[in-house]
């Protein structure tokens, strides 16, 4: 009873637990670190060109963190999205990561997303640390550096991993607009 009037009063960067399937159907909570440090919300699409091209910074940003305690799930926003779709983005990107579904946008409006691709990394409180973009990459929709000069998702794991604030909490992903 205490934890639920608790769970109540949290503030709005606090997201309280959600129980989602993967697409293999093992259950998740992609909202909780666990035993872990870190959780990390990317929220993708199959047919945004922006997430599709960070596929291997995501790989790599996954395969750097997750040794370090840090669970990844990768979100895609189209409730029309088969599994089977799904699992095929999967191995056409080299994801390995859990992939899961958000048909009903719990997970969207949960953290507050509104782009694909868009990241949210859940601190050891359950709190939201940090949501937007993985890095300054993309100046606007079209517009792109030669490379990252910012790596924001990267900056946000290092300070939640070392238990500080997030200097910059919030940036603006740039990508394709989630749909409701």
């Amino acid at each position: 009873m205490a934890i639920a009037a608790a769970r109540a009063q949290l503030p709005a960067t606090q997201p309280s637990s959600l129980e989602v399937r993967d697409i293999t159907g093992v259950v998740r909570h992609p909202l909780e670190p666990g035993h872990g440090k870190a959780a990390v919300v990317i929220f993708i699409s199959t047919d945004c060109p922006v997430s599709n091209g960070y596929a291997p910074e995501i790989n790599r940003i996954c395969k750097a963190y997750e040794s370090r305690g840090v669970a990844f799930y990768l979100v895609h926003t189209d409730p029309a999205l088969s599994t089977a779709d799904a699992a095929r983005h999967a191995t056409d990107y080299g994801f390995a990561c859990p992939i899961l579904i958000d048909r009903k946008h719990e997970l969207v409006k949960r953290i507050g997303a509104t782009m694909t691709p868009e990241a949210a990394v859940i601190g050891p409180d359950g709190a939201v640390a940090y949501r937007g973009r993985i890095d300054n990459l993309y100046v606007s929709l079209g517009k792109r550096r030669y490379q990252a000069t910012v790596h924001d998702l990267r900056a946000a794991l290092d300070a939640t991993l070392a238990g500080k604030p997030v200097a910059v909490p919030r940036t603006t992903a740039v990508g394709c607009s989630i749909t409701q």
